[in-house]
């Protein structure tokens, strides 16, 4: 069963409804945390027929709260409570479109960090020429330290060797540059943290090569530069889109043109849509946590309903744990070395 926070997200309650309504037609079992007026003004007719129970509750997290005060504060909403009822059991996964910070912080509070992760992190695969590469982080840290950015290089190496059977996966550094003196005073001291690891580091890498083929497989950064690369594809994408059609109508023969190669253009534009997925992963807590674009509309949640249901039925959080947790046991050395560093590196306090 997946808990769905009906309340969160820009087209919240309807379109999270209607998604997670198609998702229980597809066979999956939901649980709707919100309102209760919000709730029952949206179902269909049938909805009894279909695998799906409530949990009321009185308070939701709007989208520009403050995440940790928002999530102390307000208990009983909708948020929360879709959380809670995942860690006691009654759920399997959790799924949200709304405030991803607050996500963030109620998966920390709740579900737990996986033992010696400092930060969890939102990762996604995105597109390439004709693959993908997974995106670490996407969102959920603006702020990092090296150490930060060196954990998450371990749990891309970690998800994409379970996600893709690729015994090394080569990992690469987002940056404004190749050379090793680019990039933010954390970028260049990761840089030197991954090279001296036992992963497959490739270097750094610019935004512009990161549509070509067999330059990567997991991308590292912080959670400001990964949601400002994945919102520029997004947005450029749609533009280009809507400079095909402009061109497109035009002229009659044009039009012809585009009617076509309709097909095409509907492959291209599947392969950059968002709502194919519908949600990405929280890596280096104890359990499923998917988060939603915040405009998500009904298709988007129903397939991000649906890629909760599949983690949750492959046992893919708990299996990347285990590897995670070896992982971060090899590179025992390198963190704990980082640490000393960080800690011999801030000022004394008199005594």
């Amino acid at each position: 069963m997946i808990a769905v926070d009906i309340m969160g997200g820009d087209n919240a309650p309807h379109a999270i409804i209607e998604g997670a309504v198609r998702a229980a037609r597809c066979g999956v079992p939901v649980l709707l945390c919100g309102v209760q007026e919000a709730i029952t003004v949206a179902l269909p007719s049938d909805w009894k027929e279909l695998p799906i129970s409530f949990q009321f509750c009185d308070e939701q997290i709007a989208m520009d709260e403050e995440p940790s005060r928002a999530v102390r504060k307000k208990k009983n909403s909708s948020l929360v409570r879709a959380m809670k009822v995942m860690v006691d059991g009654t759920a399997d996964a959790f799924f949200s479109a709304g405030n991803s910070g607050a996500v963030l912080v109620a998966s920390v509070l709740f579900s737990g960090r996986v033992k010696g992760i400092h930060r969890p992190a939102v990762g996604a695969f995105l597109p390439t020429k004709s693959d993908s590469f997974f995106c670490i982080d996407i969102g959920g840290n603006v702020d990092c330290k090296p150490e930060h950015l060196y954990q998450f290089a371990l749990m891309g190496h970690a998800y994409v060797q379970l996600a893709k059977h690729i015994a090394a996966p080569r990992i690469a550094l987002l940056s404004n540059g190749h050379e090793p003196f680019k990039g933010s005073d954390a970028v260049k001291k990761t840089y030197q943290l991954l090279t001296e690891s036992p992963v497959a580091f490739v270097g750094n890498i610019e935004a512009r090569e990161l549509g070509k083929d067999d330059l990567l497989d997991v991308l590292v950064c912080d959670g400001f530069a990964g949601n400002v690369l994945l919102k520029s594809i997004q947005g450029t994408a749609s533009t280009l889109f809507s400079w095909i059609k402009d061109a497109a109508d035009r002229s009659w023969w044009c039009k012809t043109l585009l009617w076509l190669n309709r097909g095409m253009f509907k492959t291209i534009k599947n392969r950059l849509d968002y709502a194919a997925t519908g949600g990405a992963l929280l890596l280096g807590v104890n359990h499923p946590v998917i988060l939603a674009h915040g405009c998500s509309d009904a298709r988007a949640v129903e397939n991000g309903i649906l890629f909760a249901y599949r983690v949750r039925k492959e046992r893919r959080v708990q299996k990347f744990n285990e590897k995670l947790l070896a992982l971060m046991q090899d590179n025992l050395s390198i963190l704990v070395d980082v640490a000393r560093k960080n800690q011999g590196s801030q000022p004394q306090t008199p005594s």
